[in-house]
């Protein structure tokens, strides 16, 4: 990789990103953007009525957004760029407003990276309680899992070689899209999903969309402790290892192993970090992102997951390359003999 030849605007553009980030946010936070999704072309005025918003505050927020290319003008109304129509509608299929939501809850600790950077602990950051007694941030983070979790499902039954009559384990697949989606693909799939009972609404809720939902189970329980069932065809782990530190990943790849049928495979779905020839930058502040949050959590190399199936008696472990073409994320396998 050749060095970027650093500019004084490249690094202001950088110190000050956030600023559109937090912009974005707030579109999506105080409704806005959802207002412009449903209602077509609206003036300032006419949207700070509907939502209650400030006048002056709401046309700065318009016209920034018209800056960023994600708002068009036209006189004195404003409308979503095309192709974002689909994306801040909160209840479309293609919807990734719960991702924003999530990333807009992530900001706080973020600000906080270098006291994570001097200490190596997580930034300390009190959950505030939701309308329904949950974290507020639960819902968010459950429905962004959802929203990218649409984006990559779809059509990776096949790539995973599911066949017809197989068991397969989602290992704490939250809302369960891949488990939900594999099964629509795959006619006669036995799919279960497993994972906190705390996952079980937004399984439920996402399950209503599918038309083998009813089909799929949810087990709900704690990998680190209770049992995972089978023996399975398939064991899927999707966006799970970079929660833990390197001893709780070996666990967890031994206990899916030992739910495998011999023959079976093992299928790690990550942020795989390449920290010699980074292919993409997300790995690495996916990272940062688990230090921030997480006791132990980080990215992990093919290598290291390679690593972990191979202390668990799994072979053939190979990186499989990107689940879609320019995604950050990477499939890892490995088979129980």
């Amino acid at each position: 990789m050749s060095p970027k030849q650093w500019k004084p605007e490249d690094l202001s553009r950088l110190a000050s990103g956030f600023w559109a980030s937090a912009a974005l946010h707030a579109a999506v936070r105080t409704g806005l953007a959802a207002h412009l999704a449903q209602k077509g072309p609206a003036t300032a005025k006419q949207s700070a009525t509907a939502l209650g918003l400030d006048l002056r505050a709401t046309r700065m927020l318009l016209d920034a957004l018209h800056a960023l290319e994600l708002a068009m003008k036209q006189g004195d109304s404003y409308a979503l760029a095309p192709g974002l129509e689909a994306l801040l509608t909160p209840d479309d299929a293609h919807s990734l407003s719960n991702m924003v939501l999530h990333m807009a809850d992530l900001m706080p600790a973020w600000a906080e990276l270098a006291g994570s950077v001097q200490s190596g602990k997580p930034v300390d950051m009190p959950e505030e309680p939701g309308d329904n007694g949950e974290p507020a941030g639960r819902g968010h983070f459950y429905r962004a899992m959802r929203d990218i979790a649409r984006q990559q499902a779809p059509g990776l039954a096949a790539r995973l070689g599911l066949a017809s009559g197989q068991r397969l384990l989602d290992l704490a697949g939250g809302p369960g899209v891949y488990g939900l989606t594999f099964a629509g693909e795959t006619p006669s799939l036995a799919a279960t999903v497993f994972d906190l009972p705390g996952a079980q609404p937004y399984f439920h809720e996402e399950a209503a969309n599918h038309p083998r939902g009813g089909e799929v189970r949810f087990m709900a329980g704690d990998y680190q402790k209770d049992g995972l069932g089978g023996p399975y065809d398939v064991v899927w782990v999707s966006q799970v290892l970079h929660g833990e530190g390197p001893g709780e990943c070996r666990k967890l790849v031994a206990k899916a192993a030992a739910a495998l049928k011999p023959g079976g495979v093992l299928w790690v779905q990550e942020f795989v970090l390449d920290p010699e020839e980074p292919k993409h930058p997300w790995p690495a502040l996916f990272s940062l992102n688990m230090l921030i949050n997480t006791e132990d959590g980080q990215s992990y190399t093919a290598q290291e997951i390679c690593g972990f199936m191979q202390e668990a008696g799994l072979t053939g472990c190979a990186l499989d390359g990107p689940t879609r073409e320019g995604s950050p994320a990477a499939l890892v396998k490995g088979f129980k003999p």
